[in-house]
């Protein structure tokens, strides 16, 4: 999910660090993949900016 989130944060203009990236109340982890955790399509993926 770590090229996710870094593509992300490119089109968004800021930087990874500033994001949270949470799927089902969880905090995503750069080296987890969708089926680690068990994504379906039309699943969301919820993208917070810290402040």
């Amino acid at each position: 999910m770590g090229k996710l989130k870094k593509s992300y944060a490119e089109r968004q203009g800021v930087g990874v660090a500033t994001l949270r990236f949470l799927f089902d109340g969880k905090r995503i982890n750069d080296d987890e993949t969708p089926k680690q955790l068990e994504m379906e399509d039309n699943d969301t993926i919820e993208v917070y900016q810290e402040q």
